[in-house]
């Protein structure tokens, strides 16, 4: 088999489309990705260091002349090892990072670890307190490491900045939820002009929804209580439908939401100082994510 050539790497934020963007990306002609979007497998990981560069590069089907390789997982922006991991291999990759809201993130990620079971089954106010205790910066480390990710996931400035030092600014193109909401086409497009294909061509999966995390606990209940893929396939078609077709009350109230994104606000800083350094094609129209997000 062929070394595929590695090129771009999708790097997160988890909960903030990436894996429409995933599809999206394996659409493309020009572009090849490891048929399983497998989280724990990337470069420098757990998964790697157990099974080694070959098993890693056998993941990347055989592709035609010309083609570009690249991988999703959004555990690159928490793994502070892998933008050193990354540059073992490819020595200018293209990097790609979506960033949402993070009290949304918040929540959806409350909710994805609920129904994978990597939370006990308790209303989220249940951990705000661990969070709102603490002042801005939440500079205190859970040792549940499901609970700490929560917020930690979404320190993105503290993230990305080795990345930047390392590759340069113009390696990075940053996109936010929000755009992706609003305009995905064009998402799409400056996407695939950051990695160097063909931006013209529109992928069969441009029309997914990016995962949305239903409330339902009855669905959560069973999903909790599934091991099978098969049943999993089903609860997650479930969740994909009540989240169409219901509308549930917010999780947090505004005073709890206003109160977590202070906790949030040095990070914001951070990230807003990181996203004035990148050239102003790989950045998003406004860079003050302190007033849009409030």
């Amino acid at each position: 088999m062929s070394t595929p050539d590695l090129r771009f790497f999708v790097l997160g934020a988890q909960k903030c489309a990436t894996s429409w963007l995933y599809y999206c990306l394996r659409d493309h002609p020009g572009t090849v990705l490891p048929e399983t979007k497998i989280e724990h497998g990337y470069i420098g990981g757990p998964l790697y260091q157990a099974r080694g560069r070959d098993w890693y590069l056998d993941r990347f089907p055989e592709a035609g002349p010309g083609a570009v390789a690249g991988e999703v997982a959004v555990d690159y922006l928490l793994d502070a090892g892998a933008p050193a991991a990354i540059a073992e291999h490819v020595a200018s990759p293209r990097l790609v990072a979506l960033l949402r809201n993070p009290v949304d993130r918040f929540v959806s990620a409350y909710f994805w670890a609920l129904r994978k079971n990597q939370l006990p089954s308790a209303p989220i106010a249940s951990v705000l307190p661990v969070f709102l205790d603490q002042p801005p910066g939440l500079p205190e480390r859970h040792p549940d490491r499901f609970v700490d990710e929560l917020v930690r996931r979404a320190f993105y400035g503290r993230q990305l900045r080795p990345y930047v030092d390392r590759f340069g600014p113009e390696s990075l193109l940053v996109v936010l939820y929000d755009e992706v909401r609003d305009d995905p086409a064009r998402v799409v497009r400056r996407v695939y002009r950051h990695i160097g294909v063909d931006e013209r061509v529109v992928p069969e999966s441009l029309s997914r929804r990016p995962k949305v995390n239903t409330r339902n606990r009855a669905v959560i209940a069973l999903e909790r209580m599934t091991t099978g893929r098969k049943l999993a396939r089903v609860t997650d078609r479930m969740h994909r439908l009540l989240s169409r077709v219901s509308d549930p009350p917010p999780e947090l109230t505004g005073a709890e939401r206003a109160a977590l994104l202070d906790r949030f606000g040095p990070h914001l800083l951070e990230t807003e100082a990181v996203l004035a350094e990148l050239p102003e094609a790989n950045r998003p129209a406004s860079i003050r994510l302190s007033d849009l997000w409030t």
